[in-house]
């Protein structure tokens, strides 16, 4: 019972993980500029701004010329009655998207004598390219959030508006760390994992053999090779994942309190269950403590199983605290390094034909959550961003204002390394969802169990598919910074993944196998042993 219910606990934290992020995330998708606030005490602040060059141009470099700003977010600039008694003249005007066209604003404001505009907005505004217009002043559009912080900056705020050239962006070589971690991750997973099925392959056919021989009944095994999963559930498991991803865009700010709790409890389990093999190597602390006492069970624990778990919970319990510190990461990347390596050896796929189903359909649901729902969101992000970034809740960008201050933690965080010009129109760390690393951590941990049930002397499955998720990244790494947009990171790694196996599988003859999965990989593991007896013999 208590594997059982382990089981289902596992799979409905693979649930989330898949849910919560899973696309890599880069944050230049418009042309963007930045915007250079100073204060009566010279204080500087830098916002950022979104532009359209084919109306406004901002020189490349901070020129220093300084506006002053005014706030007419309150009035509506379609109304000729509100214009009439305002000043504006040689200042930057601060105004909402209005009931009229933008043209028509904007020629109202040049006529007034401003220098320039600052549209409040939280989506972009259709600009057509092949069409001319009268007036002549500088416009960009802002954030609420953005907003807010420039209004509240002082009493006197002035105003400098540049565009960096966008060549000016360098390689951001945080996703070198992020490629070792994930690689390493799925590496040292997937190990595990295969060494885990293999012996309880052993195990259950020993048991089952034992009884034949008996002639009783065939024991159920404490745990099984794999899990027991059919198409139709991969396919109601997928359709979950949609409508919970489309429940965490609409219901963010509460449904991400539920998700944090879930990963504390999860990632703590997972470092207790990653380095108890350690532990339990050490020589000193094996006296039994009761932890756990009642009429109905009796726990108890060694010392110094005992003090890991302690340093688990204080380590879950760090990250909470300090979440929101810029030191989190680390604590962040520890606790989800371990809880993807436990995930990974403990949901064990049975096939490479259910590993297949599922990886196909996480690559539609990838590109459909990334590429085609901006269309239908009125900001013209897409869900899974929004929901991988945190609703946006960054003040970067121009994004809307019902967010909350938390993200998901169902990620890895690296920060962005080094300091350029359009770093403040980004997020502030590179991000790679823990789904992008269990997904394809299941098939390379499938493999590493094919290798040793078939007696592969070389791994070469293993070796293959951990190699082919490697070149992935990197191709993945490399299409995020050519596109300079957010990529959904299964559209290249299942294809670099699955074709793999598929031509080892053909060319080793063992595709059969492969598509069987365990059982098949036992029958053909005793065939090979039987066979090599015999030529001993």
């Amino acid at each position: 019972m208590a594997a059982f219910t382990e089981r289902v606990v596992n799979i409905f934290l693979l649930f989330m993980c898949v849910v919560g992020a899973n696309s890599l995330e880069s944050d230049l998708p418009y042309y963007h500029g930045i915007l250079v606030a100073k204060n009566e005490n010279n204080t500087e602040q830098q916002l950022c701004i979104a532009f359209y060059p084919n109306v406004t141009t901002f020189p490349s470099t901070n020129n220093a010329t300084y506006y002053p700003i005014i706030d007419l977010t309150s009035l509506d600039m379609c109304d000729a009655t509100n214009t009439s008694s305002i000043d504006v003249s040689d200042k930057y005007a601060i105004i909402n998207n209005g009931n009229c066209t933008l043209p028509e604003q904007a020629q109202t404001l040049q006529d007034l004598g401003a220098v320039g505009i600052l549209i409040v907005t939280a989506s972009a505004i259709s600009i057509p390219a092949n069409e001319t217009y009268d007036f002549k002043i500088p416009f960009a559009l802002i954030s609420k959030e953005a907003k807010d912080i420039l209004v509240a900056f002082g009493e006197e705020v002035e105003i400098s508006i540049y565009s960096p050239d966008v060549e000016e962006s360098i390689f951001d070589f945080s996703f070198l760390v992020i490629w070792a971690v994930a690689v390493g991750t799925i590496g040292i997973g997937a190990y595990w994992s295969g060494l885990v099925r293999h012996e309880l392959q052993i195990e259950n056919q020993e048991i089952a053999e034992e009884n034949e021989l008996a002639g009783e009944e065939i024991k159920t095994p404490y745990e099984e090779a794999s899990l027991a999963i059919t198409p139709t559930f991969v396919a109601i498991f997928v359709l979950c994942m949609c409508g919970m991803l489309v429940l965490l865009y609409f219901f963010y700010k509460y449904l991400v309190y539920v998700i944090i709790s879930i990963f504390v409890v999860a990632s703590t389990v997972a470092v207790f269950q990653c380095l108890e093999p350690l532990v339990l190597r050490i020589p000193i602390g094996t006296t039994l403590i009761p932890i756990w006492d009642n009429r109905c069970c009796l726990l108890k624990l060694q010392i110094r199983s005992i003090v890991l778990l302690m340093g688990a919970i204080s380590l879950a319990a760090c990250w909470v605290v300090y979440r929101k510190e810029s030191f989190s990461w680390i604590l962040q990347d520890i606790l989800g390094i371990c809880f993807s390596i436990n995930m990974i050896r403990q949901v064990r796929l049975p096939s490479f034909k259910i590993i297949t189903l599922i990886l196909a359909l996480l690559f539609i649901y990838d590109i459909f959550f990334v590429f085609i729902t901006p269309l239908f969101t009125k900001n013209g992000e897409s869900v899974m961003v929004e929901v991988a970034t945190g609703g946006g809740s960054s003040t970067n960008g121009t994004g809307g204002s019902d967010s909350v201050n938390e993200q998901l933690p169902m990620v890895l965080r690296v920060p962005r390394v080094g300091h350029y010009a359009l770093s403040v129109c980004q997020q502030p760390y590179s991000l790679l969802g823990f789904g992008d690393i269990l997904v394809p951590g299941m098939l390379v941990g499938f493999c590493h169990g094919f290798d040793l049930a078939t007696s592969s002397r070389h791994k070469v499955y293993y070796v293959t598919t951990l190699v082919a998720y490697g070149v992935g990244l990197v191709v993945t790494f490399i299409s995020l910074y050519l596109m300079a947009s957010a990529q959904p990171a299964l559209l290249y790694l299942v294809p670099f993944t699955v074709i793999p196996v598929c031509v080892l599988g053909f060319a080793r003859s063992e595709m059969k196998a492969l598509w069987q999965g365990d059982g098949q990989a036992v029958q053909s593991t005793r065939l090979k042993d039987e066979a090599a007896v015999e030529d001993a013999s």
